[in-house]
């Protein structure tokens, strides 16, 4: 599913945040290496750019800190052996779900401090809880069902086919 999005919709990703040369994926304090879900994610996006490096997170000494729901530099490292990867370079952080930002934007705060030049991230699904206020208005907005065509960068038809 994620290589066809990819196809669909790579290019008009790409003519918007250019194009990445490192990647990377959002480990899990439950299973933080290439096992976890986002990695496989990650793969099939780098397979649309083989020329991008491969880079991993690994989980800082703030990960699991209060106050939650709120980005933190130190939630993540980049390890020395992975700063050259990324120094100066555009990054795509691949996310598995989005609930609140703070671990993708937490993940940006340290790629950025340890030398990217640019981070992008692309989440895969967007989790809405209906008991949370700001949740529930956006679930009571929809009103269009899900359509794979519909671009994520315009909301409608990609301009780059």
């Amino acid at each position: 599913m994620m290589r066809v999005g990819g196809l669909l919709h790579g290019p008009c990703i790409a003519s918007t945040v250019g194009t990445w040369e490192a990647i990377t994926f959002i480990p899990s304090a439950k299973c933080p290496g290439p096992e976890h879900p986002s990695a496989g994610l990650a793969r099939q996006i780098a397979d649309l750019n083989p020329a991008a490096q491969r880079v991993r997170l690994t989980i800082g000494p703030a990960f699991a800190s209060e106050p939650f729901r709120s980005p933190r530099i130190d939630r993540f490292v980049v390890t020395q052996e992975f700063r050259p990867t990324i120094h100066g370079r555009h990054v795509l952080v691949v996310d598995d779900t989005w609930v609140s930002g703070d671990k993708a934007q937490s993940a940006a705060l340290a790629l950025k401090a340890s030398g990217a030049t640019k981070v992008t991230i692309l989440c895969v699904a967007r989790l809405l809880k209906y008991d949370w206020d700001d949740h529930r208005l956006l679930i009571e907005d929809l009103n269009d069902p899900y359509d794979a065509l519909r671009c994520p960068v315009t909301g409608g038809a990609c301009p780059i086919a």
